[in-house]
């Protein structure tokens, strides 16, 4: 989920004029929906909010839909471009035989038909799908995008503000998430397989403009849709941000508190000026006290007899109450894990042991480890795991974790704290689950008494990466908001 941050700068918005709507005749409105303005944004790209002209989406190739508010609340929109993409086969497969198209084969003709079939059907030429859900809220058409949702939304906030490197880099290379085939054709093994492999797409209902992650796990088959989860806003203000206003060259222009009013304005000020860029800085102690609110949800998971398996800064999103977890494997305890992060894991997922809660308090201390920036190191050894039913690999992995923190650079307040820390973060890491916290509970009564005794101090500085910045002219007015490609 990488995006381009630079800055767009586009002093020609403030001269688009606005469109009223019925202007093109082409256009009607949607039977369900009451009409509102349509917004020229940026050039020749037409802003239709999707609740109010949902017949208006059948025809237009580019449409720029408002998708949500980006984790700053700042408006955040999505282009979307349905263009129906002619495949040419038949004359591209003619070329490759050296013939004329009217010369092929009869049986080339019918699979080519055939592929022109799918190619034809609703949801791609259109990207328009039924659904027709038990869940109520379901029921209608909506837009489904494309891509995937991973490729849609940017990393989130934690990822953006504790990175995407996972402190096991250095000894675990191999960053993709795999799903193990040491146990055969065990079906519930294949389903919780099928289920990590599946792919999530954003569903947008033309009816209410609300958003859902849809699951598809066979791009062929558009029938075999389900809803995963609703797609949610994270919100950056549960940790007291900071602003920084900052020149080239790293000149800082101002600090300031944030604030939603002038926030917006700042964002202006850096859309309308390519020289300007502007950062978040966040209390690393403030980052560490909100965590709290991630482990009362995992110890509720827990106490339901599972475990998580994926817990990592892309799998948890922030919300104004506290942080929340989601895309878990949810291995029942004592039981195999069907995948698992390589690079971000317990070793007993890459060896295809039982889990238990230690092995959500495995990823919570790495974590943590970033949060307080310290380094994980000592002995490893070499483990032939399997990949599928008839391949194997050699991984690393850490059986003897050490922490190092250093003194001088150290984020905690009172460096006598450094010693007891590194205890705490070394028990969350050991090799052997027998070894680390056996619970949720025993895990947050020290990580608790730590917090106080031996605060953090220090900020955390990131660029917000919520889309492409530039301005929008809506309703007269002119906005800084964040566009996803």
């Amino acid at each position: 989920m990488q995006y381009d941050t630079d800055l767009e700068h586009n002093q020609e918005t403030e001269n688009l004029p606005e469109i009223e709507q019925g202007q093109n005749n082409e256009l009607k409105e949607s039977p369900c929906c009451t009409p509102v303005k349509i917004v020229q944004v940026k050039n020749d790209t037409v802003l239709t909010p999707i609740s109010s002209n949902a017949n208006d989406l059948l025809k237009e190739v580019n449409t720029i839909l408002y998708l949500d508010l980006a984790p700053d609340n700042a408006k955040r929109f999505i282009k979307i471009n349905r263009k129906y993409r002619n495949l040419f086969l038949k004359n591209e497969i003619a070329g490759c035989i050296d013939c004329e198209e009217q010369q092929l084969p009869e049986a080339i003709i019918d699979k080519i038909n055939d592929i022109d079939t799918i190619v034809n059907t609703e949801l791609l030429k259109k990207n328009i799908v039924n659904i027709n859900d038990e869940d109520r809220s379901l029921r209608g058409n909506f837009y489904l995008s494309d891509r995937t949702i991973s490729s849609i939304i940017p990393d989130t906030l934690l990822t953006q503000i504790l990175g995407r490197n996972s402190k096991l880099d250095y000894h675990c290379r191999n960053k993709t998430t795999i799903a193990c085939a040491a146990f055969g054709d065990d079906k519930a093994f294949q389903e919780a397989r099928v289920e990590i492999e599946s792919k999530k797409y954003l569903a947008i209902s033309l009816l209410d403009n609300s958003t859902r992650v849809m699951c598809l796990p066979d791009r062929n088959n558009y029938s075999v849709i389900k809803s995963t989860e609703k797609f949610y806003s994270e919100n950056i203000s549960i940790f007291n941000p900071k602003i920084n206003l900052v020149r080239k060259y790293c000149e800082i222009i101002l600090e300031d508190e944030f604030n939603m009013n002038n926030y917006v304005k700042h964002l202006t000020e850096v859309a309308n000026n390519n020289s300007l860029s502007l950062y978040f800085l966040i209390s690393r102690q403030q980052i560490a006290v909100v965590l709290t609110t991630l482990f009362h949800k995992i110890l509720e998971l827990h106490k339901s007899g599972r475990v998580h398996c994926d817990l990592k800064p892309q799998n948890i999103l922030c919300f104004k109450d506290g942080l929340t977890p989601f895309d878990a494997i949810n291995v029942k305890k004592g039981e195999v894990s069907a995948g698992m992060t390589i690079n971000f894991c317990a070793p007993e997922q890459v060896l295809t042991l039982p889990v238990s809660p230690a092995t959500d308090i495995y990823n919570l201390g790495l974590i943590i480890l970033s949060v307080i920036d310290g380094i994980i190191y000592g002995k490893t050894s070499n483990y032939i795991i399997p990949v599928d039913r008839w391949s194997v690999k050699n991984v690393k992995l850490l059986t003897e974790p050490m922490i190092y923190i250093d003194y001088d650079s150290a984020n905690i307040q009172n460096k006598e704290g450094i010693p007891f820390w590194r205890s705490f973060l070394e028990k969350c890491l050991a090799f052997e689950q027998k070894n680390r916290f056996p619970n949720m509970d025993s895990f947050m009564n020290e990580y608790d008494h730590l917090l106080k005794l031996y605060p953090l101090e220090n900020d955390i500085k990131f660029k917000p990466n919520f889309g492409n910045l530039s301005l929008v002219k809506i309703n007269g007015e002119i906005e800084a908001a964040w566009f996803i490609q």
